[in-house]
Protein backbone atom coordinates (compact mmCIF):
# COMPACT_ATOMS: atom_id res chain seq x y z
CA UNK A 1 0.00 0.00 0.00
CA UNK A 2 1.18 3.47 -0.89
CA UNK A 3 1.71 5.63 2.20
CA UNK A 4 1.22 8.95 0.46
CA UNK A 5 -1.73 10.83 -0.94
CA UNK A 6 -1.93 12.19 -4.47
CA UNK A 7 -5.27 14.04 -4.51
CA UNK A 8 -6.96 15.60 -1.49
CA UNK A 9 -10.48 16.99 -1.23
CA UNK A 10 -11.16 19.69 1.36
CA UNK A 11 -14.90 19.79 2.06
CA UNK A 12 -15.57 23.15 3.66
CA UNK A 13 -18.18 25.54 4.92
CA UNK A 14 -17.63 29.18 4.06
CA UNK A 15 -16.76 30.35 7.57
CA UNK A 16 -13.75 30.48 9.90
CA UNK A 17 -13.93 26.73 10.54
CA UNK A 18 -13.92 26.06 6.82
CA UNK A 19 -10.87 28.25 6.38
CA UNK A 20 -9.11 26.26 9.11
CA UNK A 21 -9.95 23.00 7.32
CA UNK A 22 -8.72 24.41 4.02
CA UNK A 23 -5.43 25.62 5.53
CA UNK A 24 -4.78 22.16 7.00
CA UNK A 25 -5.65 20.47 3.69
CA UNK A 26 -3.39 22.91 1.82
CA UNK A 27 -0.50 22.13 4.17
CA UNK A 28 -1.08 18.37 3.79
CA UNK A 29 -1.19 18.69 0.01
CA UNK A 30 2.15 20.52 0.09
CA UNK A 31 3.63 17.88 2.41
CA UNK A 32 2.56 15.03 0.12
CA UNK A 33 3.17 17.00 -3.12
CA UNK A 34 -0.48 16.25 -3.87
CA UNK A 35 -3.18 17.96 -5.84
CA UNK A 36 -5.88 19.72 -3.80
CA UNK A 37 -9.52 20.26 -4.72
CA UNK A 38 -11.90 22.27 -2.55
CA UNK A 39 -15.65 21.75 -2.42
CA UNK A 40 -18.45 23.72 -0.88
CA UNK A 41 -21.92 22.26 -1.36
CA UNK A 42 -24.92 24.54 -1.72
CA UNK A 43 -27.98 22.65 -0.58
CA UNK A 44 -31.36 23.43 -2.03
CA UNK A 45 -33.50 25.24 0.50
CA UNK A 46 -36.99 23.91 1.02
CA UNK A 47 -39.50 26.68 1.48
CA UNK A 48 -42.61 26.46 3.59
CA UNK A 49 -45.74 26.92 1.51
CA UNK A 50 -48.36 26.36 4.15
CA UNK A 51 -48.89 22.64 4.56
CA UNK A 52 -46.42 21.59 1.90
CA UNK A 53 -42.73 22.14 1.29
CA UNK A 54 -41.52 23.41 -2.07
CA UNK A 55 -38.05 23.85 -3.51
CA UNK A 56 -36.49 27.31 -3.53
CA UNK A 57 -36.96 29.24 -6.77
CA UNK A 58 -34.25 28.53 -9.34
CA UNK A 59 -33.01 32.13 -9.32
CA UNK A 60 -32.54 32.03 -5.52
CA UNK A 61 -30.56 28.81 -5.80
CA UNK A 62 -28.44 30.30 -8.59
CA UNK A 63 -27.83 33.41 -6.49
CA UNK A 64 -26.71 31.26 -3.56
CA UNK A 65 -24.35 29.31 -5.84
CA UNK A 66 -22.89 32.50 -7.34
CA UNK A 67 -22.34 34.01 -3.90
CA UNK A 68 -20.66 30.79 -2.73
CA UNK A 69 -18.44 30.76 -5.86
CA UNK A 70 -17.31 34.32 -5.16
CA UNK A 71 -16.56 33.57 -1.50
CA UNK A 72 -14.76 30.31 -2.32
CA UNK A 73 -12.66 31.92 -5.07
CA UNK A 74 -11.72 34.74 -2.71
CA UNK A 75 -10.70 32.25 -0.02
CA UNK A 76 -8.64 30.21 -2.47
CA UNK A 77 -6.92 33.35 -3.74
CA UNK A 78 -6.12 34.43 -0.17
CA UNK A 79 -4.57 31.02 0.52
CA UNK A 80 -2.61 30.94 -2.77
CA UNK A 81 -4.66 28.12 -4.26
CA UNK A 82 -5.44 28.02 -7.98
CA UNK A 83 -9.01 28.99 -8.94
CA UNK A 84 -9.52 25.66 -10.72
CA UNK A 85 -9.21 23.93 -7.32
CA UNK A 86 -12.52 25.49 -6.20
CA UNK A 87 -15.78 23.60 -6.76
CA UNK A 88 -19.22 24.81 -5.78
CA UNK A 89 -21.53 21.81 -5.97
CA UNK A 90 -25.32 22.15 -5.89
CA UNK A 91 -26.90 19.39 -3.86
CA UNK A 92 -26.67 17.55 -0.58
CA UNK A 93 -23.39 18.00 1.25
CA UNK A 94 -22.65 14.31 1.89
CA UNK A 95 -23.79 13.21 -1.56
CA UNK A 96 -21.62 15.82 -3.29
CA UNK A 97 -18.54 15.00 -1.21
CA UNK A 98 -18.93 11.30 -1.99
CA UNK A 99 -19.67 11.92 -5.68
CA UNK A 100 -16.64 14.16 -6.11
CA UNK A 101 -14.34 11.85 -4.17
CA UNK A 102 -15.16 9.04 -6.60
CA UNK A 103 -15.23 11.24 -9.72
CA UNK A 104 -11.89 12.94 -8.95
CA UNK A 105 -10.18 9.79 -7.64
CA UNK A 106 -9.62 11.40 -4.23
CA UNK A 107 -7.54 9.45 -1.73
CA UNK A 108 -8.00 11.73 1.30
CA UNK A 109 -11.00 13.85 2.29
CA UNK A 110 -10.35 16.59 4.86
CA UNK A 111 -13.47 17.77 6.67
CA UNK A 112 -14.27 19.64 9.87
CA UNK A 113 -16.38 18.64 12.84
CA UNK A 114 -17.93 21.15 15.19
CA UNK A 115 -19.74 20.05 18.32
CA UNK A 116 -23.38 21.08 17.98
CA UNK A 117 -25.99 21.49 20.67
CA UNK A 118 -29.76 21.40 20.79
CA UNK A 119 -31.69 20.77 17.59
CA UNK A 120 -28.59 21.31 15.45
CA UNK A 121 -27.06 18.20 17.04
CA UNK A 122 -29.96 16.11 15.70
CA UNK A 123 -29.47 17.19 12.10
CA UNK A 124 -25.74 17.75 11.63
CA UNK A 125 -23.96 14.47 11.00
CA UNK A 126 -22.13 15.28 7.78
CA UNK A 127 -18.71 14.26 9.05
CA UNK A 128 -19.96 10.92 10.41
CA UNK A 129 -21.78 10.12 7.18
CA UNK A 130 -18.69 10.90 5.12
CA UNK A 131 -16.44 8.80 7.38
CA UNK A 132 -18.73 5.78 7.13
CA UNK A 133 -19.43 6.02 3.40
CA UNK A 134 -16.26 7.45 1.83
CA UNK A 135 -14.32 5.33 -0.66
CA UNK A 136 -11.04 6.68 0.76
CA UNK A 137 -9.36 7.92 3.94
CA UNK A 138 -11.01 10.79 5.81
CA UNK A 139 -9.35 13.26 8.16
CA UNK A 140 -11.79 14.98 10.52
CA UNK A 141 -10.57 18.17 12.17
CA UNK A 142 -12.08 19.31 15.43
CA UNK A 143 -13.38 22.86 15.01
CA UNK A 144 -13.88 24.60 18.36
CA UNK A 145 -17.37 25.99 18.93
CA UNK A 146 -17.73 29.74 19.21
CA UNK A 147 -18.21 30.83 22.83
Amino acid sequence: MDNTYSHLLAAIELNDGGERVLKRARDLAKFFSARLSVVHAVEYLPMDAGESMIAAPVNLTEQMQQQAREQLNELCQRLDLPPEAAIVAPGGVVAEILRLSAELNIDLIVIGHQQRRGLAALFSHTDESVVHRAPCDVMVLNIPSAP
